[in-house]
């Protein structure tokens, strides 16, 4: 009997990594790698929907016109790539975007060199452009958490993390800016959800921020 139950135990033991590398294997599937320019690699959901490039367009359009018609000219920056999730009623839940800045001149050897002063530096200039521009584009930064240095996947990123208003009635938004500096191929990463769909969307999040390869 004892050697039944051992051999039922080496069973069951076999049937849960099994199982366990079959939800790996699903879980894998379901995100898809994007490559972008400059060396940029991430992985999104399949259910995500990129942004056509006559879409970026638009919206860079819009952010150029209302910043420029408040007197703000911003450095040069390409929207490269976004992508969004939408709930069953079809609103915007979740929203993903890169943001390249040729003309950035900080490199990664001077972003790993920085220090808590730097960072709280950043996080300053950082709050105070969000802030700016979301008097000009309609919406409020309702909290800020500031801005961390951290290690991605070998490189080194700022962090930034701010709840903000919405645009569209659409519920609160909870927003990281990942900032890469690289010099002519530096980029932001922003990743943002919904935060009444936080328990799903907050793991998924994390997982694109992971992703990052560079």
């Amino acid at each position: 009997m004892k050697d039944a139950v051992n051999r039922f135990g080496r069973y069951l033991v076999g049937i849960a990594v099994w199982i366990g590398l079959l939800t790996v294997a699903i879980a894998a599937n379901n995100f898809v790698p994007i490559r972008l320019p400059h060396g940029v690699q991430i992985e999104l959901p399949r259910n995500w929907e990129a942004l056509s490039k006559n879409q970026r367009i638009t919206l860079d359009s819009t952010v150029q016109s209302r910043n420029e018609r408040a007197g703000i000219f911003d450095a040069s920056s390409d929207l490269n790539f976004g992508a969004n999730y939408y709930d069953e009623a079809g609103k915007t839940a979740a929203i993903m975007n890169v943001r390249y800045y040729p003309d950035m001149d900080v490199s990664q050897a001077e972003a790993r060199a920085a220090g808590a002063a730097d960072i709280r530096e950043l996080d300053a200039a950082l709050r105070e452009s969000m802030v700016k521009a979301g008097q000009i584009n309609g919406f409020s930064v309702l909290a800020w958490s500031g801005t961390s240095k951290q290690v991605v996947n070998g490189v080194t990123a700022f962090v930034t993390e701010y709840k903000r208003s919405p645009l569209n009635n659409n519920g609160n938004f909870k927003v990281r800016l990942v900032r890469v500096f690289n010099g002519g191929k530096s980029f932001t990463m922003t990743v943002s959800y919904r935060e009444n769909q936080e328990y799903l969307l907050r793991p998924i999040c994390d997982r694109i921020i992971s992703s990052l390869r560079n």
